[in-house]
């Protein structure tokens, strides 16, 4: 798993960029304050993007507008149409360019980034029965579905710490 801070949005760059939209593990981007160019592309391209309750995304690149529509198909021809380049937090997430609003800093308690680096990979490859198979399997060997239906049971949060 990928996290894209605020600082590495803001510092982000054509090569990180193509390496972002090659990846195979799950990317959770968290970004801040004004995000425009190449950070909003790499926000809008993350697999889960959160932004600040204060921050503005601002469509102004083609790589923007790609990312956006990456994550809203159509309806981002439509906002292109409209002439919305700069939203709020609140309107990105509201038309779906930004999955919650917030700091990020709890986001990944009681979930197992193996699982979603698994999850991903399977999504982007389409990996059929046979990949999906060995994914199961390495999953189980490193005790993530035993814990988080342990924890189920004993109803507290799962803690993936180690099983990573």
């Amino acid at each position: 798993m990928r996290t894209i801070g605020p600082d590495a949005l803001r510092a982000i760059d054509v090569r990180a960029l193509h390496a972002l939209l090659d990846r195979t593990d799950f990317v959770l981007a968290i970004g801040d304050g004004e995000i425009s160019s190449l950070a909003a592309a790499a926000l809008l391209s993350a697999d889960y993007a959160i932004v600040g309750a204060s921050a503005t995304l601002e469509l102004d690149s083609p790589e923007a507008w790609g990312g956006a529509m990456w994550r809203i198909g159509r309806d981002a021809f439509a906002l292109y149409l409209r002439g919305n380049k700069q939203l709020t937090a609140n309107e990105a997430h509201a038309l779906g360019l930004c999955d919650a609003i917030g700091d990020g800093r709890d986001w990944l308690h009681g979930r197992s980034a193996l699982a979603l680096d698994a999850g991903a990979m399977l999504i982007r490859n389409r990996g059929g029965d046979a990949l999906e198979r060995a994914e199961f399997a390495r999953l189980f060997a490193a005790g993530v579905p035993q814990e988080g239906l342990r924890a189920f049971l004993e109803k507290r949060r799962p803690s993936f710490a180690g099983r990573e």
